[in-house]
């Protein structure tokens, strides 16, 4: 009999040390179950937003699909040109979504008949000065920008949020247990296990569409990053 009790208790122990950082107490079969509380837990730390992302796009009609898309490329090397002039670095632009299409006049007759094409195409900047938001706008509706999408808000680090948002979600997670557990008439005892059951960093999407003139008075406000844990506790 002690030695089955022996192999029961290495067994637990054993399995405590492969659980890696999360603290966990497993019963062997026939044990009788600590009596326990689990409590959720949310947690919210609000950060400042330090980077925004913008699409610049330039639509350009010609008669012919080549001279479309070359009017089109020249237009958003211009306003390439022009944002990093405005100070974004080379490594946070981006050309992207080039495309030319058709354009057909509307007719009764079965045969389509093509009036001539459209050029697409759009410039994807990171500015990691948000200050200089405005400007950078200014610089790329200037060099020729007839789509303007954005601001999008973000974090460049979310981490020293993220790990805030956990620590009050914890302390959330307390508060809940000891109600619960003093309404029991019991206390707390040590942590049984912790599960994070999800961090929410949210991005914050700025107008789509302004008059360039206002791009100055822009704010970027501040992120709610949420965290939410459950934790189970011993009863004593």
């Amino acid at each position: 009999m002690a030695r089955r009790s022996a192999l029961a208790v290495a067994l637990v122990l054993g399995l405590v040390a492969l659980g890696g950082c999360t603290t966990k107490i497993v019963t062997a079969e026939g044990t009788t179950p600590l009596n326990t509380v689990t409590a959720s837990g949310t947690g919210r730390q609000n950060a400042p937003p330090d980077e925004a992302e913008m699409t610049f796009g330039v639509v350009v009609k010609n008669e012919k699909a080549d001279e479309a898309l070359k009017q089109a490329s020249a237009a958003a090397e211009e306003i390439v040109a022009a944002v990093k002039t405005a100070g974004v670095a080379a490594e946070d632009i981006q050309t992207q979504n080039l495309s030319v299409y058709p354009e057909y006049r509307d007719s009764e007759s079965t045969t389509l008949e093509i009036t001539g094409y459209t050029a697409n195409v759009s410039v994807r900047a990171t500015i990691r000065d948000i200050e200089n938001v405005g400007e950078v706008i200014s610089a790329a509706s200037d060099a020729g920008a007839n789509e303007i999408n954005g601001p999008t808000f973000m974090l460049s680090d979310e981490s020293p949020a993220r790990d805030e948002a956990i620590k009050k979600a914890m302390v959330d997670a307390e508060h809940r247990a000891e109600v619960m557990a003093k309404a029991a008439g019991k206390s707390l005892g040590v942590i049984i296990s912790v599960s994070e059951t999800g961090v929410n960093v949210p991005i914050y999407y700025g107008r789509t569409a302004y008059d360039t003139a206002e791009a100055a008075a822009i704010e970027p406000g501040t992120l709610d990053v949420t965290a939410s844990v459950t934790v189970i506790y011993e009863l004593k």
